[in-house]
């Protein structure tokens, strides 16, 4: 006589489980995959920049006052504060087209990174602008017709209370953004990103103008920047209606 031993596994658990160890291992993964991102920036960067020297027969370093050089450092300091904002969202948002449009920008803002700061090392300069922020811009003046410069030496600082450069989060706003999960989260990020984007454009713009900047690979990365933000600040407005939330005014 035979004796059936058959156990019966309950996995009731096993689902749920499983997706809050992903959920507890998604912060560890996206610095695995920026870091990745970061080095593919770089590689390009240096391979475009070495490709269009070789090719004009010259070295055409700009100078350290430049739009480029300026354009480089201040860009990658704003996008690295959408590349934090992003990877809130995407490890504690709620919404999946939020999640989803958090992943383009933070893997596209890394790789955008890494591409400007291998420019800055190959002319042998800072990655940080040691200057006011935006002031390769002082003939630049934006709508209300002041200098843009002028606007930055204002607002530089800490900012606890005010942005280090337009569009930018404050130090106060971030800190809030960093505590708020699901729904709450999912429309703060989408207010702050719109902002974010839109506050850069200027940058973007002007870097993008032949008689601002020489080197076509910098004005191509400008203008690849205007073309994608342009669709997502579109994108996240429409978002932001859908929840009846009003677009935060530029700071």
């Amino acid at each position: 006589m035979s004796t059936d031993t058959t156990v019966v596994h309950d996995d009731t658990d096993t689902e749920p489980d499983r997706r809050s160890s992903l959920r507890r291992q998604l912060p560890a993964l996206l610095v695995l995959g920026g870091v990745a991102l970061l080095l593919i920036g770089v590689g390009l960067g240096l391979l475009v920049g070495r490709t269009v020297d070789s090719s004009t027969g010259s070295d055409a370093t700009p100078a350290s006052n430049s739009a480029a050089v300026g354009f480089a450092q201040d860009m990658s300091t704003h996008h690295s504060q959408g590349v934090e904002m992003a990877t809130i969202a995407l490890s504690k948002g709620s919404d999946p087209q939020v999640r989803s449009l958090a992943y383009d920008i933070l893997t596209q803002q890394t790789n955008q990174i890494g591409q400007m700061q291998s420019w800055l090392t190959r002319w042998g300069y800072p990655l940080d602008n040691p200057s006011t922020a935006m002031d390769w811009m002082s003939d630049h003046h934006d709508m209300s017709g002041g200098s843009m410069g002028a606007s930055m030496s204002m607002t530089a600082g800490n900012g606890t209370t005010t942005p280090l450069m337009p569009g930018m989060a404050t130090a106060s706003e971030m800190n809030r953004l960093r505590t708020m999960s699901g729904t709450e989260l999912d429309a703060y990020f989408l207010q702050l990103m719109l902002r974010h984007h839109q506050g850069g454009l200027p940058m973007m713009e002007y870097a993008s103008d032949p008689d601002h900047v020489s080197q076509d690979y910098v004005r191509t990365l400008a203008q690849q920047m205007i073309n994608t933000q342009e669709n997502e600040a579109q994108t996240m407005t429409a978002m932001l209606t859908e929840r009846g939330v009003a677009p935060l005014s530029m700071n």
